[in-house]
C-alpha cells in the first residue's frame, strides 16, 4: 500500500474544518478557508496537487485497484466530555454510557449496519472507532476523559464560538484544557453548545495533513441515531460535502465537468444543492427531481455527508474508497497507534546526558518535522511540530510508553533506519548515533542518515552498520532531525522550523545475536511455517503486529495471552515484518519472506 502512498503526493496536506448545523445551517467554509489560503498559500497548492494525483489514480483504474476492500482500520479515539459544572449524567455532562453507545451506534454508521439504520446498499467506511486504552500518562483509561469547564464562565453560558467570543470561549481554550497526543489519539471534544456567525452547530471537525487535527460536537448531536460525528469523521478523511460548489446567493448547481475535479470530488454521488435550503423546508426530498440532474434523487439525499432533512444512511463506494486514500496517506499514526491496546512498552533506559535544542526560531503551524522512526525494534509514530504543543524536542528514552522507543542491534551487521516527515514542504533529514557515549555527535563519524529533498509521501532511509570501536552492551542516544529543507542541521543546533527526537541503542556485539534480540532467543521465536507466521515463547505473548514491507498494518492483536500464536498469509512474494510483545514488556522484531 505504500506504493499506492507514494503516488499520491509530495507535501502537506491543509487543515480545512467543515461544520454541520443542527436545523437550518450555514457552513462558513467558504470564508474559512479563503482566510486560511490568504495565510497559508502554498497548503492550497498542496491541496490541488494532492487532488489532481488521485484524480489520475481514479480515472485510470489504479486506485481502486490499489486498496484492500476487506480491511477495516481501527482508530483509537479519547472523548473529551467538557462539563460546565453540572453532574455527571445530565444533559450538559454526558454519561460514560452514554458516549459509549453513541460511539458504538456511529461504528454501525460506518460499518452499514442495519442496526444503526443504515441502507443495506451503504458502501462501508472501512474505519472503527476504539477506545483508548492507555493515557498519555501510560495509565489505564476507558478512553473517556472529562474536563471540567466551570471555571470559565464564557463557557457556562455560551459554549464555544470561534467567531464571536462575547459570551462564549474559543475551541483553542478548551483544547488547552486537555489534548491528548494527536499522533496516537483522535481526540473528539463533546460541549454543552457550538455556534458561529452562521448560527447553533452540531459539529465541525478538521481534514487531516494540517496543525489542527480534532472533533468538537455539540452535546445536542452526541447521541444514538444521530449520524454526526460519521459526518464529522467523514471529513476528518477527506471527504466533503456533497453540495460542495453550490452557490447559495445564485443557486446554480455544482461543476461536474469532471468529478474527479469537480464538486465534491466523488463521481458515484450526484451533483445536488443544500437540501437546506430547500423550498418547502424540513421535508425529506427522496421522491422528487434533483435539480441537478433532472432526475429523481439517487440517494444523495439521503447521504451521510448532505445537508439534508432525510434520515442520513447512506455512504457511496467513491467516498469510501477516497476517504481510505486520505487515511493511509496522513492518519498511519492512528491506525498503528498502540494506545489501542494495554500493552506495557519497556523503553526504561539511562542515557548519557547530551544537548538539549533551544525553542524554534520561527515558531508556527507549517507541519515540519517528524511523523515516524523506524530502526531495529524501534516503531515510533509522532507528530510533527505543532505551535500550541510546543514539541520542537521529543525526548522518547526512559519511560516513554505510547511506542517502542528502544532497540538493541548487531555491531558491524547492516540495520536500515526509516524516517518519515512531517506533512508540509521538502524536509532534511539527519540523525546521529552516540557510539563512544561521551554526549556529543561528531559530524563525520556518528552521522547515520543526512539526506534532502524528503517530501510527505516519501521516506529518508539508510542502512546502518555500528563500528568495531562502538561502545557494547550500553544504551546510546540516538538523534533524529526534521527540518525545512536547505537548512543548516547540525546535532545540537537549535531548530528553524522543525523537530529533534531521542531514542535509545543498545549495540550487542555480533555474535551474541541470532534474531534480533537473543536475550529473547529462548522465550521468544518467530518463524514462517507454511503459508503461516509462526510466534511461539515460554511466556505469555502480549501483542503482535504484522506489517507488509511498505508499513501497512496487516493485523494487530492485542490481549493474547497465549504462549503460541498463528496468522495466515495469503498474499505471495512479499516480505513482511512481525513485532511480538511478551507480557513483561520485551520485545522481538523479524522479518519474514512469503
Amino acid at each position: 500500500m505504500k506504493k499506492l502512498l507514494l503516488l499520491l503526493v509530495s507535501g502537506g496536506f491543509f487543515a480545512n474544518v467543515y461544520s454541520q448545523n443542527l436545523g437550518f445551517q450555514e457552513c462558513g467554509t467558504d470564508e474559512l478557508m479563503k482566510k486560511h489560503y490568504e495565510r497559508f498559500p502554498e497548503q492550497k497548492a498542496q491541496d490541488d496537487a494532492f487532488n489532481l494525483e488521485l484524480s489520475k489514480m481514479i480515472k485510470s483504474g489504479k486506485l481502486a485497484s490499489k486498496l484492500n476492500t476487506n480491511q477495516v482500520y481501527e482508530i483509537p479515539v479519547v472523548v473529551h466530555v467538557v462539563g460546565d459544572g453540572s453532574a455527571i449524567g445530565t444533559t450538559n455532562n454526558k454519561s460514560d454510557a452514554d458516549i459509549i453507545a453513541w460511539v458504538n451506534y456511529t461504528n454501525g454508521v460506518f460499518s452499514g449496519s442495519s442496526t444503526s439504520g443504515m441502507s443495506g446498499t451503504s458502501s462501508v467506511l472501512p474505519v472503527k472507532f476504539v477506545f483508548a486504552k492507555v493515557d498519555p500518562s501510560c495509565n489505564s483509561t476507558n478512553g473517556i476523559n472529562r474536563i471540567d469547564a466551570s471555571a470559565l464562565p464564557k463557557y457556562v453560558s455560551g459554549g464555544v464560538n470561534n467567531d464571536n467570543t462575547t459570551n462564549a470561549v474559543t475551541a483553542s481554550e478548551i483544547t488547552a484544557l486537555g489534548q491528548w497526543d494527536t499522533s496516537k489519539y483522535y481526540n473528539i471534544y463533546v460541549v454543552k453548545k457550538l455556534t458561529s456567525n452562521s448560527g447553533a452547530l452540531n459539529g465541525f471537525a478538521y481534514y487531516p495533513g494540517g496543525s489542527n487535527d480534532y472533533a468538537f460536537m455539540s452535546t445536542s448531536a452526541s447521541a444514538v441515531n444521530a449520524q454526526t460525528l460519521a459526518h464529522e469523521f467523514g471529513h476528518a478523511l477527506g471527504l466533503r460535502h456533497t453540495h460542495e460548489g453550490y452557490n447559495e446567493t445564485s443557486g446554480a448547481c455544482p461543476a461536474n465537468n469532471d468529478c474527479t475535479l469537480d464538486g465534491d470530488l466523488v463521481c458515484d454521488t450526484e451533483p445536488m444543492k443544500s437540501l437546506y435550503h430547500s423550498s418547502v423546508p424540513h421535508t425529506c426530498q427522496t421522491g422528487q427531481i434533483n435539480p441537478c440532474t433532472n432526475q429523481l434523487y439517487d440517494g444523495g439525499e439521503r447521504n451521510v455527508m448532505a445537508y439534508t432533512y432525510c434520515f442520513r444512511n447512506l455512504f457511496t463506494q467513491g467516498q469510501a474508497d477516497r476517504a481510505t486514500a486520505q487515511l493511509l496517506q496522513y492518519r498511519q499514526s492512528l491506525i498503528n497507534s498502540p494506545v489501542a491496546s494495554s500493552t506495557n512498552f519497556n523503553n526504561s533506559s539511562s542515557l548519557t546526558n547530551a544537548c538539549t535544542p533551544a525553542p524554534l526560531t520561527n515558531p508556527g503551524n507549517f507541519n515540519i518535522g517528524i511523523t515516524s522512526v523506524k530502526f531495529g525494534s524501534i516503531n515510533n509514530y509522532s507528530s510533527n511540530y505543532k505551535q500550541a504543543l510546543n514539541n520542537f524536542y521529543e525526548n522518547f528514552t526512559g519511560n516513554y510508553c505510547l511506542g517502542t522507543s528502544k532497540t538493541m542491534i548487531s555491531q558491524g551487521v547492516a540495520t536500515t533506519i526509516t524516517v518519515s516527515p512531517g506533512t508540509s514542504n521538502a524536509h532534511i533529514i539527519k540523525a546521529y548515533i552516540d557510539y563512544n557515549n561521551d554526549g556529543q555527535f561528531d559530524e563525520s563519524t556518528e552521522l547515520i542518515l543526512n539526506q534532502s529533498g524528503i517530501s510527505n509521501g516519501s521516506v529518508a532511509t539508510a542502512s546502518v552498520t555500528p563500528p568495531a570501536n562502538a561502545v557494547m552492551n550500553t544504551p546510546l542516544r540516538m538523534r533524529v532531525i526534521g527540518d525545512f529543507n536547505g537548512t543548516a542541521v547540525t546535532a545540537c543546533y537549535t531548530p528553524r522550523y522543525g523537530q529533534v527526537e531521542d531514542y535509545s541503542v543498545i549495540i550487542e556485539p555480533q555474535s551474541s545475536l541470532s534474531l534480533t534480540d537473543t536475550s529473547l532467543k529462548n522465550d521468544l521465536y518467530i518463524v514462517k511455517d507454511d503459508n503461516s507466521v509462526y510466534v511461539k515463547s515460554n511466556r505469555a505473548i502480549s501483542s503482535v503486529q504484522i506489517y507488509e514491507a511498505s508499513g501497512r498494518l496487516l493485523t494487530r492483536k492485542t490481549n493474547i495471552k497465549s504462549s503460541e500464536f498463528r496468522f495466515p498469509v495469503e498474499q505471495k512474494n512479499m516480505i513482511i515484518t512481525v513485532n511480538a510483545v511478551l507480557e513483561d514488556g520485551k520485545i522481538l522484531t523479524k522479518k519474514l519472506k512469503f
